[in-house]
């Protein structure tokens, strides 16, 4: 009895600003870690010659115009061409989004969680996927411009249109207006409650059924990212055409011509957008970079969980000595 007891302490619900800085702290380190991988799948995302769905042009001559054609070849062509650097291009805007978002989801995912369990009698992994994907279409309410920054500065040289976070706010709202921060936000909203639905309920899931009271702190902790890695793949690959279709839609406007990477013109309709991509690379072309975002989003989803287990059982210890 004394044993339930201490684990039902143990396990009892943090305080929001404590969930939302476990967050913030694992949103600051998966971005760092997962950022080169970020930079080449937008710019395999936003190239218009066909390719196939593992990133290989479907013609030589598709090949002779493709910058970038595979993983190791564009790693190499980034840093040749801009540096070390090149690969953590838009890193300062990508860890605003990371941080505010990563906050705002773990903070509003427990509060959904608690408030669909307490009006509905829906199975734990229902809830805990319903709240998931409401706390990430909050985030990204929330913090898209952020994310639409991050996509501008990674397609961009050294004479790109932005020379600092301040001045491409105060160049895209000058030219573009307060729309011109929101440019893909439909497909967003739709790509990531159904993502982070996914993920979440894998995550909660896998909490409940393979880590174990008894294990020890390193099973705990390879467990969490073993999960979180399966959660982020399975995440992702769900969602993969709205990706594409909200990474040409961010760099419209009047700065479209002016990236590494030309993408064409687009309706702002999502709908049409798809259409037109299909139309003129053929529906592969949806699910370009499939693989860097692959790779990204299993290690990124496992270093988030893993950093947010961490710092809630920290919290948890913190807690009880005061």
């Amino acid at each position: 009895m004394m044993l339930s007891q201490q684990n039902a302490k143990d396990e009892a619900p943090l305080p929001s600003w404590q969930n939302a800085l476990s967050g913030a702290t694992a949103g600051v380190l998966s971005r760092f870690v997962i950022a080169p991988l970020d930079v080449v799948k937008i710019r395999f995302q936003l190239q218009s010659e066909k390719q196939s769905i593992l990133t290989a042009p479907s013609t030589a001559r598709s090949i002779a115009s493709t910058q970038y054609r595979t993983l190791a070849q564009s790693f190499a062509k980034i840093v040749q061409d801009e540096g070390l650097r090149g690969l953590w291009k838009g890193n300062l805007s990508a860890e605003y989004l990371y941080v505010t978002y990563s906050a705002t989801q773990f903070y509003t995912y427990y509060e959904y969680e608690k408030y669909l369990k307490t009006v509905t009698g829906l199975p734990a992994t229902i809830v805990s996927s319903i709240s998931g994907a409401l706390a990430a279409m909050s985030a990204t309410i929330l913090t898209y411009p952020f994310d639409l920054l991050r996509t501008r500065f990674a397609v961009q040289d050294h004479t790109g249109p932005y020379r600092s976070l301040t001045s491409a706010i105060g160049r895209i709202y000058a030219s573009e207006g307060l729309q011109g921060f929101y440019r893909g936000i439909g497909p967003t909203v739709l790509q990531v409650g159904p993502q982070m639905g996914v993920v979440f309920a894998v995550w909660s899931a896998g909490k409940r059924h393979i880590i174990k009271p008894t294990d020890s702190e390193p099973v705990k902790q390879s467990k969490t990212f073993g999960i979180g890695f399966v959660s982020g793949i399975m995440g992702k690959t769900s969602i993969m055409p709205f990706d594409v279709i909200r990474k040409r839609l961010q760099v419209q406007g009047p700065t479209r011509n002016s990236y590494i990477v030309t993408s064409p013109e687009y309706s702002r309709s999502a709908w049409t957008c798809a259409k037109q991509i299909i139309q003129a690379e053929g529906f592969l072309a949806l699910y370009k970079g499939l693989v860097p975002a692959l790779l990204k989003s299993g290690p990124s989803s496992a270093v988030t969980f893993l950093v947010v287990g961490m710092c809630e059982r920290g919290w948890r210890t913190w807690n009880k000595s005061e």
